[in-house]
C-alpha cells in the first residue's frame, strides 16, 4: 500500500477508532487484588492472576471435593514412599477447614520440612506447596498455615469483600495485615479488540530498600544503548491516591520501522515488611508481538495515555482492608 492509500485508510478508520475509544471508557468494572481495588474498562479482559502468601504461591483450581481428596491422597502416598521432592510424611493435620501435609527430610544432617496445604470451598480448591522450611520455628509456621486455611474462602471475581483481608484468584483470605509477612498480588488484562495491548497491576511487600523506577531506568542507560530511539512522553514524580511514586511513559519504534510501540509504567515503593503498605506498580504496553517481536501499536499515544490515566487514577487501598 502506498503512502496516499495508507493515509486514506487511516482517515477512513479514524471515526471507528474514536468510537472504539469512547466505548472503551464508557463503563468500568472494579476488581479486587491483594488489599487493593482498581477500575478496569469493560473492553479489557482478565488475562491472569497470581498470588503469594507467606512466600508460597496460592494455586486456585476449579474442581470437586472428591477430586481434591484424590490429589491429597496422591501427595500423601508420594511422601510416604519418599518420592519427589524426597520428603517423607511427618504429619497430617486436619483442623476442620483444610489439610496440611508436613514432610520431613535431613539434608547434610540439617532437618528440613515441606508444607503442602489444601482447602476446598464451593467448587474451588486452594493449594499451596513449599519446601525447605527450617526446623527453627516450624511449629509457628505450621500454625500460620493453619490460620490461613481457616480464613481462606471462595470469592467470585465480582465480589468485593467488606472485611479486612487479601484478595486472590476466586478467593479471599480474612486477615488484618498487621503482622509482617510476604504478600504478592498480580492481575493482568488484555484489550479484547486490541490484543497487542496489555497491562498488569502488582503489589508486594518489600523486605529491604531497592532502587526506584527512574533510578533503575537511569542505570540501564537505555538512551545511550538506543540513541534517538526512545521518546519520553512523560516522566517524573507522581502521587496516586496518597501513594508517592514515579512514572515513565515512553514511545519507541516497532521492529519493522512502520509504527511505534509504548511502555508506560508507574511505581510506588511503599514501606518494608508491611502488608498494608506494599510496593505497587502498573505496567501498560502496546505493540506486543510474537516471540519477543515488537509490533506496531494498535492504539495511538493519546489513546494509550487515556487508558493509562483511567486505570492508574483508580488504584486505591480497599476501604476496609485495614
Amino acid at each position: 500500500m502506498n503512502r496516499l492509500a495508507l493515509l486514506l485508510a487511516l482517515l477512513m478508520a479514524s471515526p471507528a477508532l474514536y468510537a472504539a475509544e469512547k466505548k472503551m471508557f464508557e463503563k468500568m468494572r472494579t476488581y479486587c487484588f491483594g488489599r487493593y481495588l482498581v477500575d478496569i474498562p469493560y473492553e479489557a479482559e482478565l488475562d491472569g492472576q497470581l498470588s503469594k502468601y507467606m512466600n508460597d504461591t496460592i494455586q486456585t483450581v476449579k474442581t470437586s471435593d472428591t477430586s481434591l481428596k484424590a490429589k491429597i491422597d496422591k501427595k500423601m502416598g508420594d511422601l510416604k514412599k519418599k518420592a519427589f521432592p524426597y520428603y517423607e510424611l511427618s504429619k497430617e493435620i486436619n483442623n476442620g477447614s483444610g489439610v496440611i501435609l508436613l514432610g520431613y527430610k535431613e539434608a547434610f544432617k540439617d532437618p528440613m520440612y515441606s508444607i503442602d496445604t489444601f482447602k476446598w470451598d464451593r467448587g474451588y480448591a486452594f493449594i499451596t506447596s513449599g519446601a525447605s522450611y527450617s526446623d527453627k520455628g516450624i511449629d509457628r509456621t505450621v500454625s500460620l498455615f493453619a490460620d490461613y486455611l481457616k480464613n481462606v474462602r471462595y470469592r467470585s471475581d465480582r465480589d468485593i469483600p467488606k472485611e479486612p483481608g487479601f484478595c486472590i484468584e476466586n478467593g479471599f483470605i480474612l486477615n488484618n495485615g498487621k503482622s509482617p509477612q510476604f504478600e504478592m498480588a498480580s492481575i493482568t488484562f488484555a484489550l479484547k479488540n486490541n490484543p497487542d495491548v496489555w497491562f498488569s497491576i502488582d503489589s508486594f511487600t518489600l523486605s529491604k530498600p531497592e532502587p526506584s523506577l527512574l533510578e533503575r531506568q537511569k542505570a540501564a542507560k537505555l538512551d545511550e544503548r538506543f540513541p534517538g530511539k526512545i521518546k519520553a512522553i512523560r516522566k517524573g514524580a507522581r502521587t496516586v491516591n496518597g501513594m508517592q511514586g514515579e512514572e515513565s511513559l515512553n514511545e519507541f519504534p516497532s521492529d519493522n520501522g512502520m509504527g511505534v510501540a509504548h511502555s508506560f509504567m508507574w511505581e510506588a515503593q511503599g514501606g518494608f515488611d508491611n502488608p498494608l503498605n506494599p510496593k505497587v506498580s502498573i505496567q501498560l504496553t502496546s505493540g506486543e508481538g510474537v516471540a519477543g517481536v515488537t509490533g506496531e501499536s494498535s492504539l495511538s499515544a493519546a489513546q494509550m495515555q487515556r487508558l493509562y490515566e483511567s486505570v492508574i487514577k483508580s488504584i486505591r487501598v480497599r476501604p476496609t482492608a485495614q
